[in-house]
């Protein structure tokens, strides 16, 4: 027998049923938390009738089929706790609770069983508060949720056909970058702190974040090769870097080091400029907010400002990729370079000893030239043209004199030509 139901007793006081799917030899036991024996066999046939579609591939498992009753916010919460455990930054988990908590109520998702393709897809098109770009980041946010609970408890990700909005692209002409004449501008500010600020943030190419982490320990201003030492948890990456810092860069910042300083003291302990801040000092120093091409400046201009003036000195490209500890060379060449920075007249002048400017390439030779020989075409009889060399050709009149094709009575309309041979 496939399943049979066990009285309650003096140890149970409510009906358990056991229960073997297929040719298993296991026996699988239930308790079935009722004293009335039609409500426990009812209760046994449907347990025993889905272990043996789920062993059929008929049905998820039983711990997926749970886990789609489950109210969606107490899964959400397991799924916060993984990217904690995962050494994701708080701002990163606040943005993920805020943004899936924004979503879930819009979309009324209750569960699991809840979302669809549908659904997010109807919420998607009747925005129009967020542009293309955030509602990517809201979909983002929600597949990364659902691929975690397809690996938790093998429930497919129900948004895995939604694509991404097409974002028009911001900047059609690639990054801006500040000249080194607006750099002079800039750096010319009263403000002895925010120069600081400018001045680091244009020479060594960090975030704005990482140096707003930066602390007095991680600077190594005293080596022979003097650098600074990025902590995993202060970089965008999460992951230790070195870089060189320029020589002119350490004797500023020795002046501006804390006499009592300590290895855990933020160098910038005011924090980094805002946008505003900067744009202030930008108006205020006569530098345009916007270029010629329509491009704005933020603080992550500097980095901008780093790598196109790096690229602008011939550096290696592979050097400043390490430089900027970018993870592909198409990012810093494309979307960190500020094209109109570089050299472009110095590679067209390059050219110009191909191109043969001061001496240019003679014109065809002509008739009558050394080296031609004249050639007269006849007509013959079979309607085709030969070539007659003349003879007895001694000098270069005689080729002059017979330069003009020999034309007879019986063929008065014939067009003459002229044959060159080298």
């Amino acid at each position: 027998m496939q399943r049979f139901l066990i009285a309650p007793d003096a140890k149970h006081r409510t009906y358990r049923g056991r229960y073997r799917v297929g040719d298993q030899p296991k026996i699988h036991e239930v308790t079935l938390h009722t004293t009335v024996k039609e409500v426990a066999l009812k209760k046994l046939k449907e347990i025993h009738g889905d272990a043996e579609r789920e062993s059929a591939g008929l049905i998820a498992p039983g711990f997926s089929r749970k886990a789609l009753k489950r109210p969606l916010i107490e899964i959400f919460a397991e799924y916060l706790k993984s990217l904690s455990a995962t050494n994701r930054s708080e701002g990163h988990i606040r943005v993920v609770r805020l943004r899936f908590r924004t979503l879930a109520n819009a979309c009324k998702w209750a569960c699991l069983g809840d979302v669809t393709n549908r659904s997010f897809i109807a919420w998607r098109d009747a925005q129009t508060k967020y542009e293309a770009r955030t509602l990517n980041n809201f979909y983002e946010t929600a597949r990364g949720f659902f691929n975690w609970v397809d690996r938790r408890y093998e429930i497919p990700n129900p948004l895995k056909r939604v694509e991404n909005l097409d974002v028009p692209v911001r900047y059609p002409q690639g990054p801006r970058a500040f000249s080194e004449e607006e750099l002079e501008k800039l750096f010319a500010i009263t403000n002895p702190y925010r120069r600081l600020i400018y001045r680091f943030l244009t020479f060594t190419g960090l975030r704005r974040i990482e140096a707003q982490r930066l602390q007095w320990g991680d600077l190594h201003l005293d080596d022979t090769t003097p650098g600074l030492f990025l902590r995993p948890e202060a970089t965008k990456a999460r992951r230790a870097d070195w870089l060189p810092i320029l020589p002119a860069l350490v004797a500023e910042l020795e002046a501006a080091r804390p006499v009592f300083w300590k290895p855990d003291t933020l160098v910038f302990r005011r924090g980094v400029t805002e946008p505003v801040t900067l744009r202030k000092d930008m108006d205020a120093a006569g530098i345009p907010l916007v270029d010629k091409l329509g491009r704005p400046v933020g603080i992550h201009t500097f980095r901008r400002t780093f790598i196109s003036h790096l690229q602008k000195r011939g550096v290696h490209s592979r050097v400043i990729m390490q430089l900027a500890r970018h993870k592909s060379l198409s990012l810093t060449d494309w979307t960190y370079t500020d094209t109109t920075k570089l050299p472009l007249a110095d590679g067209i002048a390059s050219l110009t000893q191909m191109a043969g400017s001061a001496n240019p390439l003679s014109s065809p030779p002509k008739i009558g030239q050394t080296g031609v020989l004249a050639v007269n075409v006849v007509q013959t009889e079979k309607t085709g043209f030969e070539s007659r060399v003349p003879e007895n050709v001694e000098a270069e009149e005689d080729c002059l004199a017979l330069a003009g094709a020999v034309q007879t009575d019986e063929n008065p309309d014939l067009v003459p030509g002229v044959g060159v041979e080298p």
